[in-house]
């Protein structure tokens, strides 16, 4: 399900993402052609913004908010497989004319600039610095996928899910973060709702991180690597 937002036209030049943005590291002459064609676009928690199987007609770049990637398996289940960072480019291998290899789901308020796959490959001609930026965020998508592996890794759910919330803090480069709800952590993290719950209060306990409310906490990166770091259990 996708709830129908608005699309507004940006100006590229104060985005938050400027810094990350594979638009933003092309050649100047290739940008001015695609900015008239960028747009800002509002999703929100529950909404997909990228399907398994289907080529892309837009690519997103993620600037706020938290989207999950599911993969289908064997089984015929799909299951999370990692978090969307900042300055994602979804479905930006429709620029290739290939299908998406996870389908994306908004778990949180998500806000993204939107480009027509048509355009961008269009403008991906032989020689193109547009063909080389996105050939590295495909490899920057991979890399980050590989980093969200790393957090299975660990031993127990406590563990697991204070890398998690470096992680996100990393990826919004802000120490407050909108949690995902406690059902898609136990989704993310293979277990239940109850044990995230317990995780977040032992996490809290510890000065690791400090709620505000429900859906937010403030991430003290250093206490939490300090835990990684003892192997506490």
């Amino acid at each position: 399900m996708v709830t129908k937002t608005p699309a507004r036209s940006v100006d590229c030049q104060d985005c938050v993402i400027q810094a990350t943005c594979t638009l933003n590291r092309i050649r100047h002459e290739e940008r001015i052609r695609i900015e008239p064609k960028v747009r800002e676009r509002i999703f929100h928690r529950g909404d997909v913004l990228l399907e398994e199987g289907q080529i892309a007609k837009s690519a997103r770049f993620v600037k706020l908010g938290t989207v999950f990637g599911y993969r289908r398996g064997l089984d015929g289940w799909s299951r999370p497989i990692g978090v969307a960072i900042r300055g994602s480019a979804l479905g930006i291998v429709g620029t290739f004319d290939m299908p998406s290899q996870a389908t994306c789901i908004a778990q949180t308020t998500v806000r993204v600039c939107e480009v027509p796959v048509i355009d961008l490959r269009e403008a991906s001609t032989c020689g193109s610095s547009l063909a080389e930026e996105v050939a590295r965020s495909i490899t920057q998508i991979f890399a980050a996928l590989t980093t969200w592996s790393e957090a299975m890794r660990l031993p127990g759910t406590i563990n697991q899910l204070a890398y998690i919330l470096v992680l996100l803090a990393d990826a919004n480069k802000a120490s407050s973060v909108q949690l995902p709800s406690h059902s898609a952590l136990a989704e993310l993290l293979g277990t239940r709702r109850e044990t995230i719950s317990r995780a977040l209060r032992a996490l809290e306990s510890e000065g690791g991180i400090s709620r505000h409310d429900r859906k937010r906490c403030e991430v003290h990166r250093y206490k939490l690597l300090t835990r990684l770091h003892a192997g506490k259990q």
